[in-house]
This record gives structure tokens, sequence and C-alpha cells, in this order.
């Protein structure tokens, strides 16, 4: 597993951050995950989800979900980024789910609420959690900075708890973070949006984990092979090997930035 924990004063002022490896007191590795459905940990998740096209009724969950490496005693906020990569050259219309010229605008929603039948997954919030600012940006919807592939979307999400009442994360734990809703808006008859049916591969590029003292937990692996990942009709390559069409890179506090610009 590769992270970084370092002072939020040390990391501003680094052009690049230097990831080294934690140890884990757990036998669980510390990382990020994806699942449809459930939280990877519970077991009752899929990776890959595949969808006939044929309703505008219904829709599906991505559950996203963590590992630390060691303790964070006063966790205050969490801001993730997930990339979407699609089979195709331009990204499916389908696929376009925020923005006023976007054709499934309204077609995604997140939350931050723990399914009450999680017996593995912890809510790291305890049900307290607010949500930040959540963002969708593709060439159709450019409100980042660098925008994504023409054939690409990143999502970014935060979520955080009052200052007051800072939570206690343990190493080893798998923590609950957000469910991001697709719902099946626009998917056939008049006003339909072209593209459920093409692959797309959605990663889990990073999750950025805050505390009062100051530190930062940045988390840029999945948990086990593959974790971080799930696919939407067999995945950005068609087939497996969904990892290797929207690679996990490591991230720069500037690239972060930008995406608010």
């Amino acid at each position: 597993m590769i992270l970084s924990r370092l002072p939020v004063h040390a990391a501003l002022a680094a052009a690049v951050f230097l990831f080294v490896s934690t140890p884990n007191r757990s036998h669980a590795a510390p990382g990020v995950n994806l699942a449809w459905n459930h939280c990877l940990g519970e077991g009752t998740g899929v990776q890959n989800l595949d969808f006939a096209c044929d309703t505008n009724t219904g829709s599906r969950t991505i559950v996203a979900s963590m590992i630390l490496p060691s303790d964070l005693p006063q966790a205050t906020g969490i801001l993730v980024h997930v990339r979407f990569t699609s089979a195709s050259a331009t990204l499916p219309a389908w696929w376009e789910l925020r923005g006023s010229s976007s054709c499934r605008t309204g077609a995604l929603n997140v939350n931050m609420i723990a399914d009450p039948a999680n017996a593995v997954c912890a809510d790291w919030s305890d049900g307290t959690a607010a949500g930040g600012q959540v963002g969708y940006c593709s060439t159709v919807n450019p409100t980042c900075g660098v925008p994504p592939p023409a054939n690409g979307a990143v999502l970014t999400a935060s979520t955080f708890v009052s200052l007051d009442v800072p939570k206690a994360l343990t190493a080893g734990t798998e923590y609950f973070l957000f469910n991001f809703v697709i719902n099946n808006l626009k998917t056939v008859g008049p006003g339909s949006c072209a593209g459920c049916e093409i692959p797309v591969c959605i990663v889990f590029n990073d999750a950025y984990v805050d505390d009062v003292s100051g530190l930062k937990f940045i988390l840029v692996d999945p948990t086990a092979p593959g974790t971080n990942s799930v696919a939407w009709q067999g995945g950005g390559g068609g087939a497996t090997g969904c990892p290797g069409v929207t690679p996990t890179r490591r991230s720069t506090w500037a690239s972060v930035k930008s995406l608010y610009r």
C-alpha cells in the first residue's frame, strides 16, 4: 500500500508528494474500495454490473469505502475522486450526469447513508456526516481545472463532521464513505440518451482524510488487487482488466485544488 501522512502545512508547500509505506497492524490492507450494491467488505456486492438498458425506472448504487493504515483519532473530513472511462472514443451521453448541457442531468445522486444491515463496514461518521461539494467534470460539463479525456469524467465528493465532534477511526476497519446512486432516467423512449450499453470502467482514484491535528492520509491503492474499481457492462476494455483502462494515479495538492477553480 502506498500512501502519505503529512502535516497539512508541509503538504501544501510541496509541489509533489513523497509516498511511503506505513505498517498496518491488522490483516486488512489499507486502501480504497468500490462495489456495486453493497460495501465491499460485506461480501454481497459485485464488481461488474450488466444492464439491459430497457427501462427508465430504478437505479444502481456504487458504494465507496476505505481502510486506514493506522489510527486517526480526530478525523473531520474526507475528499474523494472517482474516475469514469468509457470504451468509446467519447463519453456516452448516458454518462453525462451533471451540468445544464448534460443529457442526463439529475441522474446522479450522492449520499452518506450507510446500510443499517452492514456487519463489517462501519459508518466513519456514526451517521453524523454532512455533504460538501459534489462535482462531475467531463468535456460536456468542464467544471474542473483540468478536464478529463473525451471519453471520461471525474466525480468529486466530500463529506465532513463538526470540528467539535471529530471521529476516532481505527486502522484495519473498513469504513463506509459514500453511495453514488445512478438512476435510469432517459434510458429508453423519447428524449433518451444514447450509450447505456457501452462498457465503462469506474475507479476510486484517491481519498484525502483530514484530522483535527493537521495530519492527512492520502489513500491511492486498492485494499486488494482490483477492489478500487467497478465495471459497467464489463468495463472500459469490454472485459476484465478495468484498472488498466483508468489507472490509479498519485495526486498532488495542485491537481486537487485545480478541481475547484
